[in-house]
């Protein structure tokens, strides 16, 4: 994940910039560590300076940067995610009674590891039916027409290809449900992932498509890899491709694409705010795949409403970053204000502490909502919108076969309304 801060004091860390490719940024460092945590992984400090190429007194600063601002647990020897109540052995010693590195777990584990999601938790669905939208004609339908320029139906029959970003604690529910909707079809699923140096990922899909039974990919390209050359080769791509929850830069047309709501999901936010009496609003946001587009659909919707009287928005905050949090709660306490939606989930725990920390109560002086909330469930009871990852998965494979069968028809964006799951961050305004 690319983050526009550095570390929680807003300074360099000396050696950090180098010019070897795999020497990052301590705010990109913080981000690894997070989302390994954030799938229930328990990180140890030897482990973390192999996988992130860097020693380990800076692995130590780094976890010690996270547990001063609230969002994990230091443990001996390394750290767990906040409400883990889980025994953790002492793992301060040699590797072979350490937990196994999340990097070489293999893709059939990630495949078969549980969602991060708590199932006892009540979910609401918002309409999470999907609706096409079918507004480009593919360029990329004669490349792999070749059955039907003889006049022949294809066959379906093969694997489907799948690209997903690692870390992450969300990706495995959307890869379960591509397995099972796969297997429904008779087809099979080969998945990669993106490593945490953010390798080449034209070679990964290339070694995916070295399978002669590969019939199309379903992809996330990763933060970074946005303006790459990944985006030329995906608008030539010999086979259909399918995008999840991600836009194509400009210019490259012809994919379909499959993506979560969020303006419906912001709409809905807002109309449940207003509905309680608020009418400051702010939102806050840690730069990700699909920050730009929340801010895009929340600015859109409160600038139409006569019901609400301010509404403040603030990017690219991350979530260690103590500063900018920091500002983010002086804003909201000087301009009055009494509801937030926060992305992500970790800096919606850190800001809800800051703002605690000043004497604002949840809910009764400021109601929130967290964007996925799928970290807050035992450390921070947060009212959540989630995409429904399940049926981002399923409609990913149904238009992949769509396109397969019908080369020749328009592009599609699927639009897949989100969810809320509650958990009491809701109250009037007083």
């Amino acid at each position: 994940m690319t983050v526009l801060t550095e570390t929680a004091t807003g300074t360099s860390e000396a050696g950090a910039t180098g010019t070897d490719e795999k020497k990052y940024l301590p705010a990109e460092r913080q981000d690894i560590i997070l989302g390994m945590l954030s799938r229930g992984i328990v990180v140890r400090v030897d482990e973390l300076a192999k996988t992130l190429d860097t020693t380990p007194i800076t692995v130590r600063r780094d976890l010690n940067t996270l547990a001063n601002a609230g969002l994990i647990r230091r443990v001996r020897g390394g750290a767990t995610a906040l409400g883990d109540d889980t025994q953790i052995a002492d793992f301060s010693g040699d590797a072979a009674s350490a937990p196994p590195s999340p990097v070489r777990q293999s893709a059939a584990s990630r495949a078969n590891r549980p969602s991060a999601a708590v199932a006892s938790l009540s979910s609401l669905p918002l309409q999470p039916s999907a609706s096409a939208i079918p507004p480009l004609s593919s360029p990329q339908a004669s490349r792999f027409a070749d059955a039907q320029s003889h006049g022949m139906t294809p066959t379906l029959s093969g694997t489907i290809g799948v690209m997903f970003p690692e870390p992450s604690f969300n990706w495995p529910v959307t890869s379960q449900a591509i397995d099972k909707e796969a297997a429904a079809h008779d087809l099979g699923v080969e998945t990669r992932s993106t490593t945490y140096d953010n390798g080449d990922e034209i070679a990964i899909v290339e070694d995916l498509l070295s399978d002669s039974s590969v019939i199309g990919l379903i992809l996330a390209p990763s933060v970074r890899m946005q303006g790459s050359d990944i985006w030329q080769w995906l608008k030539d791509a010999p086979v259909p491709v399918v995008l999840a929850e991600r836009e194509p830069p400009f210019g490259v047309d012809g994919l379909d694409i499959v993506m979560t709501d969020y303006r419906t999901g912001v709409r809905q936010v807002i109309d449940r705010f207003v509905a309680l009496g608020h009418r400051r609003l702010g939102l806050a946001l840690t730069h990700t795949p699909v920050s730009d587009y929340i801010e895009d659909c929340w600015r859109s919707v409160t600038k139409r409403l006569d019901t609400v009287d301010s509404a403040f928005v603030r990017t690219n905050v991350a979530p260690y970053d103590s500063v900018g949090v920091e500002s983010v709660a002086k804003q909201a306490i000087d301009e009055g204000t009494t509801a937030m939606l926060v992305h992500s989930d970790w800096l919606a725990m850190s800001l809800a502490q800051t703002l605690e920390r000043h004497g604002v109560a949840m809910p009764a002086d400021l109601s929130m909502i967290s964007v996925d909330g799928y970290i807050t469930p035992n450390s921070r009871p947060l009212t959540a919108m989630r995409s429904v990852h399940r049926e981002l998965g399923r409609v990913s494979v149904d238009l992949l076969i769509s396109r397969y069968l019908h080369p020749e028809r328009p592009a599609r964006r699927v639009m897949v309304a989100p969810e809320f799951v509650e958990r009491g961050s809701l109250a009037p305004a007083r």
